[in-house]
């Protein structure tokens, strides 16, 4: 679980380096620095608290009334992902097509 936590605390992020950026041309290297190690920081201990709390409650009584649901978990899983990037395509073909109508 820790291991969890330290790694996506370590994985870099765009938003990190725009901030980063932002504050290098702001004069305020430091306080880019800081934000992003805080960010980090807050991003590990949200996997950790998470993780925590789905092993608090896969230790409950969970596997007892989803086991019937265990054949079906792969195909349960592809369509979730598939639904989240449908709708993903969508909102960013709308974004697309506001961006053309507003060019022309």
């Amino acid at each position: 679980m820790a291991a969890l936590a330290v790694a996506g605390g370590l994985v870099p992020s765009p938003s990190a380096l725009v901030v980063l950026l932002g504050a290098m041309a702001l004069g305020r290297t430091v306080f880019g620095v800081m934000t992003v190690v805080c960010h980090g920081l807050g991003m590990a201990l949200t996997l950790l608290l998470a993780a925590l709390v789905l092993r608090r409650l896969g230790d409950l009584a969970l596997p007892g009334r989803l086991r019937r649901l265990r054949p079906y978990s792969a195909a349960m899983t592809a369509t979730l992902v598939l639904l989240v990037l449908l709708v993903l395509l969508n909102v960013g073909t709308g974004m697309t097509l506001r961006a053309v109508t507003s060019l022309a």
